[in-house]
């Protein structure tokens, strides 16, 4: 292949190192279109990378920077390779540190941290050479809610000169989900490096239709939407004959709210079944993390259990075996607000699936809008609705499969794998003419 048929050579600024056994998938399912001798990914964890998707990495740990701000000659950064070591000191110091601040859930830590990286000396001589070296045509800028990484991208962007194109996967720009002046403080913080990125992209992919309204007022911009995509060659939908008693099942995290709405989900479960007078359907749930001692109370309570954290082979199986899983998000407060541009990547996983949705938000958050739009889901927006869509699924349980085939017609539609590629390699391309 002559050069001027090659896909543009692509420098990626993210978070996460790419791993096949990791949790961070998303931009990396994005890339399996894509040579990996012609992308490069400079991100800022402690974690090795393993995958083919991609060929060259630099890593910046933030232990490195935590130690150079006390050593200012410390050596921070440096080039790795693929390899299938996951644990070492260094990688479970900040794996132990991840933890204990979301734990301690303080409003002070995101600052912290922003300091921590502003008196770092992450800006070195070896950044510098191994992104020239690499000489990308096109830059890939996802958007974080963290200022620190708003300010490497800007740097390498004007360092090489090259086009670039952002990814807004939440929101990560808005005050929506502000609590406190400290957070609103964070993001003004945040805006200022993230703005000057986003208005002078290329162009810019979002993850849902709400988002791409809400970004292109923001920015001007035209965005493309732009989710995991699925393989549907070998794949049909697979009828389903509901469980008795019904199989409801939430795997996934319980931060922002999100434990107090499964609550409302075990207490319906448990309401309607007391007043049948029998198990008519129980409700599974495996989280990450671990939710307070009250909460726990309420879903491990009567056909409502708490069944611990499980692997991610055994999340699919789970959900392969359910009649209903759910989306649950907070329904009170700036909580509710949280998700109001995200798209989880396993709503694909469930609608690709064939399964039957509950979803449970506000109306007006980008999932719950997408259920809406396309019919794919049974949908909640309230304690009484959870409660009659329960009973609605309860009194007809062939709901289920009807709604299963909805929801596996709709990711058929909007995330088959060659249509996303196409607009994705197009997009890509245009961007660098």
């Amino acid at each position: 292949m002559n050069n001027e048929n090659k896909l543009p050579k692509v420098l990626v600024i993210g978070i996460n190192a790419w791993r096949e056994d990791g949790t961070a998938h998303t931009l990396m399912d994005i890339f399996r279109c894509w040579d990996s001798e012609r992308i490069a990914l400079v991100y800022t964890r402690a974690d090795m990378p393993n995958t083919e998707v991609c060929k060259y990495y630099f890593q910046i740990s933030e232990s490195q920077i935590i130690h150079s701000v006390l050593k200012p000659w410390m050596r921070v950064g440096r080039i790795v390779g693929n390899t299938p070591v996951v644990k070492n000191v260094e990688v479970e110091a900040e794996h132990a540190r991840y933890t204990k601040a979301h734990k301690s859930n303080s409003p002070w830590m995101p600052f912290l941290r922003e300091i921590v990286w502003k008196f770092g000396q992450w800006r070195t001589p070896a950044l510098k050479q191994f992104v020239l070296d690499f000489n990308p045509d096109i830059i890939f800028v996802p958007i974080y809610p963290n200022a620190y990484m708003g300010r490497i991208q800007r740097y390498i962007t004007k360092l090489t000169g090259k086009p670039t194109v952002c990814y807004l996967a939440d929101d990560n720009y808005s005050y929506d989900s502000c609590k406190s002046i400290l957070q609103y403080v964070h993001r003004f913080w945040l805006r200022h490096h993230v703005g000057p990125i986003a208005r002078n992209c290329k162009d810019m992919f979002v993850i849902v239709e709400k988002e791409k309204e809400d970004t292109d007022s923001h920015f001007g911009t035209d965005s493309k939407i732009l989710t995991k995509s699925i393989d549907f060659t070998e794949k049909d939908y697979q009828h389903h004959t509901p469980n008795h008693p019904l199989k409801f099942v939430y795997t996934g995290s319980m931060v922002i709210g999100r434990d107090k709405t499964l609550a409302l989900v075990a207490d319906a479960i448990n309401e309607i079944n007391k007043q049948y007078g029998e198990v008519k359907a129980e409700l599974s749930i495996s989280p990450q993390p671990d939710p307070s001692d009250n909460i726990r109370q309420r879903i491990n309570n009567g056909a409502a259990h708490f069944c611990g954290r499980i692997s991610r082979d055994e999340v699919l199986h789970v959900q392969i075996k359910s009649d209903v899983v759910i989306f649950a998000e907070a329904l009170e407060g700036k909580e509710a607000n949280a998700a109001k541009l995200s798209f989880s990547t396993k709503i694909t996983d469930y609608i690709s699936n064939g399964k039957c949705v509950l979803a449970i938000g506000k109306d007006y958050i980008a999932p719950i809008d997408y259920f809406q739009r396309n019919d794919s889901a049974l949908i909640a927006h309230s304690k009484d609705e959870i409660l009659r869509q329960i009973k609605r699924i309860v009194e007809n349980p062939n709901i289920v499969d009807e709604y299963g085939e909805k929801a596996f017609n709709c990711a058929v539609r909007n995330h088959e794998k060659n249509m996303m590629n196409k607009r994705f390699i197009n997009t890509m391309c245009n961007a660098i003419k």
